[in-house]
């Protein structure tokens, strides 16, 4: 018995250990947690001072059978489970169910490298049960506040399909941020104002730059008053056009130029909230698929002859330390790949916040020998960008700031109005040549402009002059990686939660997302009130900040963690039994007039919504659905036929309100399913005569244009669900269905496997599957078609992909409609002339260009 047991919390990793470990040890996992407060019960003996009843998890018993019979066969086991505060408490649940006896240390691998993992299993400790306490704390907390709300909101908030609703310690005040932006949003009043630029050239030279107006009368201009000075408003046109008037009267002469060097230092390596930040600004990726990703590249890749490595550092941390071997390699990289100007005198060293894990790292690659460039091959597209974007920031992070010039030049113009105008030039890119961040959704990116030499006393002669209207835009809807952003501005949250936020305010329907923006749901702005009116403190975010601190001090040995927990109860369940008999949910007063009896209409919650209902029910029993009462005939496409027969059996269809919208609905319903979509103004229509046919052989559907529960067109066939055929553009159906048989429809599983049946399937699945090749047979093109793909043989589906590609790249399709192709001087040589072809009669004429 001279083996060691690792036990991690991923099967993933255990093939990258046992490449870097080799045959002396032998390796399981725990799948993530073995032991949780129980599903069907409170769990917390509160009589007992708040005693946690910890359970195995039902599907976890084969997992813990083999830890224990593993453990048999050792003289030691390292408890490798994630270096934070949940992987400290897996690791003492692993220990509570190992046979009696049994030697265990506790192991934390910062990255799946060999170096560092032989630094951690030499260097083993005892588990530390401040941190583990610290998360017991969060844990019956959560479990608190979610079992002693959740019936209440479920019991008052009745919804369809018997679902539930639920509040959450951190999720409720999260749904909090967003419903009371999307409440800033309504309140705003858009103000007018008018932007003044003017295109102005020195005397002597054949340069131009551009200079807006800053002051009018010695007052400058603002686009609203501010409460605390005087300014000068250019409100509306008929202002506008004085000062424009004046402008044009005015001779030009610079007062003052002022230049100054302007350094833009490096950000810090990532924490987990910053990368799900830019991971979202650059790629678009969800918080959940970063975490997902970044993951992957934690627990090892299979680099071929170099054997698995994971290529970053744990990531799940609020630490922006790197280990100083880490900026010495960082520093000769810099040194090699940019030069000596790019490298600062002293190595970069950043602060952490207050309640940052000290003993973590940022998330910084592990070995900068392997650049993303040289292990792309290994990699996803996903986890190139991950990996790249990564690295970028770690390097920046070490190098010299940028430095700008800038200029700042006001004008007089001899009519009592200063103008300005403002440039910059980059003198030094320094840590730009690496990394530049991005902005979110409703920030203005910086923008570069240059100005010609400019001294004071020069006279410029005006060359142009634009008055434009504007209005002020209200704060923008938070994204995932805005709302992380917040959370993380407020103390809320730790790094390994902040995904799981996001993915339960959306999968609990509390938020949606339109263009990556949250935007609450009518129930999430149910739910958000109820716990406001009732549970203030859940919802406050300095009580939940302050709470947030309370267990940080628990993790830093200076609070015991049950006396958190008795000051909450005691002030915590008197609010609970008050909600349980007075809690109601809110109706909403409207201004509108009840069309039966005069008196004001009340928004009503229902089931699946808001409806409008009379104030004076039961005297006055009116009621209307939202939708109809809010529908506007003219928000929608004017050239929409009203009075069109049912696609279907050609009888009579009248409006009926989804929760989609509108649309046009079969009176024969429910003999007859027959719809058509009511497109909104500027939305492109698709009349059900002008359709395609199915794609599909044996199939006689047409496709049919159908809306998404996000609003979004998509296309299927007619006969769904008797045929699969599904896509979101009209013209990628062809491609995407070549030789494609009619199919029934399979709804696939939401849910992946758990517990033991996922372990397996993950044991017996290969590491990596790469994307099979068509199994079509090569075909030879013709040459006019070798001129359009570029090969002379390749297979159907390849030969439609790439003319596809040849067509969209060239922008060959109808602005006016995209069904039709315009071919240029090469694709009219295929289509035997220069006129427009229909999109689904581009598979036929291919196919007279293909030879077996």
């Amino acid at each position: 018995m001279s083996k060691a047991l690792v036990i991690v919390e991923s099967p993933a990793k255990i093939k990258t250990l046992r490449k870097i470990l080799g045959p002396n040890y032998i390796f399981e996992s725990s799948i993530g947690h073995i032991r949780d407060l129980p599903e069907k019960e409170f769990g917390i003996d509160v009589e007992d001072d708040f005693e946690p009843k910890y359970a195995t998890l039902p599907a976890k018993k084969d997992v813990i059978k083999k830890l224990q019979d593993a453990a048999k066969k050792v003289d030691l086991v390292y408890l490798s489970s994630d270096p934070d505060r949940e992987g400290e408490a897996i690791a003492w649940h692993i220990a509570a169910i190992l046979p009696k006896g049994t030697k265990y240390k506790r192991t934390a691998f910062q990255s799946i490298t060999k170096t560092a993992v032989q630094e951690a299993l030499d260097n083993p400790r005892d588990i530390d049960m401040d941190l583990v306490n610290a998360q017991q704390a969060r844990r019956l907390l959560d479990r608190i506040v979610g079992y002693k709300i959740s019936p209440i909101l479920t019991r008052k908030v009745r919804r369809g399909g018997g679902k539930g609703s639920s509040a959450g310690r951190v999720q409720s005040v999260a749904l909090k941020l967003v419903v009371d932006r999307e409440k800033e949003i309504d309140r705003f009043v858009p103000v007018e104002y008018w932007n003044i630029e003017t295109l102005l050239s020195p005397s002597d030279s054949e340069s131009s730059f551009s200079a807006y107006v800053y002051s009018v009368d010695g007052l400058k201009v603002e686009k609203e008053k501010p409460e605390d000075k005087e300014c000068f408003l250019i409100s509306n046109e008929a202002t506008a056009n004085q000062v424009v008037s004046r402008l044009k009267e005015s001779s030009y002469r610079i007062s003052s130029v002022e230049r100054k060097e302007k350094k833009r230092n490096p950000p810090p390596p990532f924490i987990t909230s910053t990368l799900q930040q830019e991971a979202s600004r650059h790629y678009g990726f969800a918080v959940s698929r970063t975490m997902s990703i970044s993951q992957e590249l934690y627990e090892g890749i299979d680099l071929g002859n170099e054997g698995a490595e994971g290529l970053i550092t744990y990531m799940r941390t609020d630490s922006v330390n790197i280990a100083p071997e880490a900026i010495a390699a960082a520093r000769s990289y810099i040194g090699k790949e940019f030069g000596p100007d790019y490298l600062p005198a002293q190595p970069r060293l950043y602060s952490s916040k207050k309640s940052a894990q000290e003993a973590h790292e940022g998330i910084r690659p592990t070995n900068l020998s392997r650049p993303p460039e040289k292990v792309k091959a290994y990699l996803t597209i996903e986890q190139f960008k991950l990996y790249q974007l990564i690295w970028r920031r770690f390097i920046a992070s070490q190098m010299n700031s940028a430095i700008y010039d800038t200029v700042t030049a006001d004008i007089d113009a001899s009519k009592q109005i200063v103008l300005r105008a403002t440039g910059s030039t980059m003198k030094f890119p320094g840590y730009l040549a690496a990394y530049m961040e991005k902005k979110d959704i409703g920030e203005e990116e910086e923008s570069v402009k240059t100005l010609p030499p400019l001294e004071e006393k020069m006279a410029l002669a005006l060359l142009d002059l634009t008055s434009t209207q504007s209005f002020t835009k209200p704060p923008p809807r938070f994204t995932e990686a805005s709302l992380v952003k917040e959370l993380e501005r407020l103390g809320i949250g730790r790094p390994s939660t902040y995904a799981a936020i996001m993915n339960k305010i959306q999968s609990r329907d509390y938020t949606t997302k339109e263009s990556q923006a949250l935007k609450p749901t009518e129930l999430g702005k149910i739910i958000c009130q109820m716990l406001e009116d009732n549970f203030a403190p859940i919802m406050d975010v300095t009580f939940t900040a302050q709470m947030e601190d309370q267990l940080e001090q628990v993790a830093e040995h200076n609070k015991n963690w049950k006396e958190i927990l008795r000051e909450f109860w005691t002030n915590f369940i008197p609010l609970v039994e008050k909600a349980a008999k007075d809690a109601v949910v809110p109706k909403i007063t409207t201004d509108l007039d009840c069309p039966k009896c005069g008196q004001k209409l009340q928004k009503i919650w229902a089931k699946k919504g808001y409806f409008y209902g009379c104030s004076t029910y039961p005297t006055c029993d009116y009621t209307a659905p939202i939708e109809a009462m809010e529908f506007k005939i003219e928000d929608y496409d004017p050239n929409f036929n009203w009075d069109q027969p049912c696609p279907t059996c050609g009888s009579r269809m009248v409006l009926r309100h989804g929760r989609f919208g509108p649309f046009l609905g079969c009176t024969r319903y429910p003999e007859c399913n027959g719809i058509v979509n009511v497109p909104k103004k500027g939305e492109q229509s698709y009349q059900p005569e002008d359709m395609p046919n199915c794609p599909a052989i044996g199939c006689d559907g047409r496709i049919k244009a159908r809306k998404s529960r996000f609003g979004k067109t998509f296309f299927s066939c007619s006969n769904y669900p008797d045929c699969d055929v599904i896509g979101n553009a009209l013209e990628d159906l062809p491609a995407k269905y070549p030789h494609h048989e009619k199919t029934p429809y399979v709804k696939k599983s939401r849910f992946k496997k758990k517990g033991a049946a996922a372990a397996e399937k993950s044991k017996k699945a290969p590491a990596k599957k790469k994307a099979k090749k068509s199994s079509q047979p090569a075909l030879k093109l013709s040459a006019e078609l070798e001129a359009i793909v570029g090969e002379a043989s390749l297979s159907r589906p390849e030969v439609i992909k790439k003319v596809w590609e040849y067509i969209k790249s060239h922008d060959l399709q109808d602005p006016k409609n995209k069904r039709l192709i315009q071919p240029d001087e090469k694709l009219a040589k295929v289509f035997g002339g220069k006129k427009a072809v229909d999109m689904m009669k581009l598979s036929g004429i291919l196919n007279k260009h293909l030879k077996s």
